[in-house]
């Protein structure tokens, strides 16, 4: 196999869009073994004309944006881009020649040029980290802005959303995404074989499942919601609140399915950009949709699980429009044999199974941050409202650092692909340098801009003091936030992602919410830390992930990265 960069492991856009909820740092498909598409289709699901089995694999192509990031390191090598087959192999006036950047790079590494440097390696990680960080930023201000557009309306509000959107992730966005996250594994298998049809067939079969699902979800929302969280919840008027906006964001679940589903069906096809040109315009236009229906249109509370709605609606409509008009050389409609229902709506029962694992993984990496919201409603509206604004901060700050995490995953994975054990780790070190960067803003911002956040969420008076109050351990918090995210990254680029997912799940379930719970309830005993034991529990939390992630990280041997990374490529 050549020694050449590769995309293995580039990674999804965010795993919930528009929670508040944390991204996830390992997807499902780095732990649940990848089954083959044909589990979940048969023959008797085609036509004549294109057998399952039968067909050869196309050789599949090098991405773009891999041959770029190639030419960039020749370059700064000094190391000509020619073409070494040809008779006169002088240098080309064209370096973006695909052809001739490959065959200078395997020249580079048989003769050993190609070596990187500190500067360089920063310089990448920064500039590749960009548009992902803005991509996820786009994605958190969905959740952002309905935060913001009812505020101001009464403590209760606030927290009436923040439990309504809690309560809708649990029990829908996770179920979706879990669901949906089957198609990652299936559908780049089933293109890449070149099983078109097939694209088409588990995309339209996927999404049956996840609207029958959620049907039965949303009949359950209408009639119990408002029973179930009244009793589950200490606070009457906010479980109200949230029950409402359950019901008003029925009307949006359609879309948000088809978006996700519909951004896998483009992304197994290798088109990544869609789904963020769509956030371009959607997320301005979510902002502006909350704002004219909370305060302009007079809708109050309800306004914003309309935006809500409307805008995902808009997101679905967006995906669709691109597919159809896009002059993308992938042609993506290609894969689409249109719409047959008696074969969307049978089989499920492979694709059911095959979900669970992933639905598993989903649900357990982003719960601990709902646990928190959940644990704060006993404390009081007060403190609950208090929660929404500080969750909606710490997780704005996150999405810097997660975006440089999957720069750091595809950078680190790239050196190892390409047997360069000593750049990867000159790659990896260079990631926790812009971590201390990143970990510094996040911190300043919180810290010296606690009181100005606290005013431009509510202009209640005790929420804005317990807001102000508890900022500063979460700007501390952001330290060892940052450093969890940029070294789960690393540790997906060098194979390692287990060590990650195992140390997350004791540290939050085990020791930081179980420490969280004794001090904001119970400790010290005539005075209980409350929202600041909380935080408390969560920052002991990621201190243990991101000290054990980053010693694993640093001390790794890459040498046998090296050899372990040979290994995966060839039995692909």
């Amino acid at each position: 196999m050549p020694r050449r960069f590769t995309q293995s492991s580039k990674r999804r856009t965010s795993i919930l869009s528009g929670s508040l909820s944390r991204a996830g740092l390992f997807v499902p498909q780095d732990f649940v073994k990848n089954e083959d598409f044909t589990a979940v289709v048969t023959s008797d699901d085609l036509g004549e004309d294109e057998p399952l089995l039968t067909q050869v694999a196309p050789e599949p192509s090098v991405p773009d944006e891999t041959v770029s990031e190639e030419a960039k390191l020749l370059q700064a090598n000094k190391f000509p881009i020619r073409r070494y087959s040809a008779v006169e192999s002088g240098p080309i006036p064209d370096a973006d020649d695909r052809e001739a950047i490959d065959e200078s790079w395997e020249e580079a590494l048989r003769e050993g040029k190609i070596t990187t440097t500190r500067l360089f390696e920063l310089q990448r990680l920064f500039l590749s980290s960009i548009p992902l960080v803005v991509t996820f930023l786009l994605e958190n201000s969905l959740g952002l802005c309905s935060i913001f557009a009812v505020g101001h309306i009464s403590p209760q509000a606030l927290a009436g959303i923040t439990l309504g959107t809690m309560s809708c992730n649990i029990s829908a966005l996770a179920i979706i995404c879990g669901l949906a996250s089957s198609l990652d594994t299936f559908l780049p298998q089933a293109y890449g074989a070149g099983k078109y049809k097939v694209v088409g067939l588990i995309f339209q079969r996927c999404s049956a499942l996840i609207f029958t699902i959620m049907a039965v979800v949303c009949v359950c929302w209408w009639i119990w919601a408002e029973v179930v969280l009244i009793k589950i919840l200490p606070d009457e008027e906010s479980a109200k609140l949230a029950a409402t906006y359950l019901r008003v964001i029925t009307f949006g679940l359609p879309g948000y399915i088809f978006f996700e589903t519909g951004k896998r069906f483009l992304q197994a096809q290798g088109i990544f950009q869609a789904s963020t040109y769509v956030l371009f315009v959607c997320a301005p236009l979510n902002a502006l949709l909350n704002y004219l229906l909370v305060w302009v249109f007079k809708f109050g509370y309800v306004g914003a699980p309309i935006a809500v709605s409307i805008n995902y609606t808009l997101m679905a409509l967006g995906l669709l429009t691109y597919t159809i008009t896009t002059n993308n050389e992938v042609r993506p409609l290609r894969c689409w044999n249109g719409l047959t229902l008696e074969k969307a709506f049978s089989n499920w029962k492979e694709l059911i199974k095959l979900s669970i694992p992933n639905l598993i993984m989903i649900m357990s990496e982003f719960l601990g941050f709902e646990i928190l919201t959940l644990l704060s409603s006993y404390l009081g509206t007060v403190p609950l409202a208090a929660q929404s604004v500080i969750t909606t901060m710490a997780s704005l700050t996150y999405q810097v650092p997660y975006g440089v995490s999957i720069a750091a995953s595809t950078r680190v994975a790239n050196y190892l692909g390409a047997e360069l054990p000593k750049e990867a780790r000159i790659a990896a070190k260079m990631v926790f340098v812009l971590t201390a960067f990143i970990a510094v803003v996040d911190t300043s911002l919180l810290l010296l801009g606690r009181r100005q956040i606290a005013n431009l969420f509510s202009n209640n008076k005790d929420v804005i003091e317990v807001v102000s109050s508890v900022l500063p351990l979460v700007a501390f918090i952001q330290v060892f936030d940052a450093l969890n995210a940029t070294s789960a990254g690393c540790l997906r680029g060098q194979g390692l992602q287990r060590i990650g997912g195992l140390v997350n799940l004791v540290s939050y379930y085990v020791i930081g919410i179980p420490l969280g719970f004794f001090l904001s309830f119970y400790f010290p005993k005539d005075h209980p830390l409350g929202l600041f034991g909380l935080w408390t529990g969560f920052g002991v939390a990621l201190l243990i992930i991101g000290a054990i992630q980053s010693y694993y990280v640093i001390s790794a041997d890459y040498i046998q990265l090296v050899k372990d990374a040979v290994k995966r490529s060839n039995t692909h």
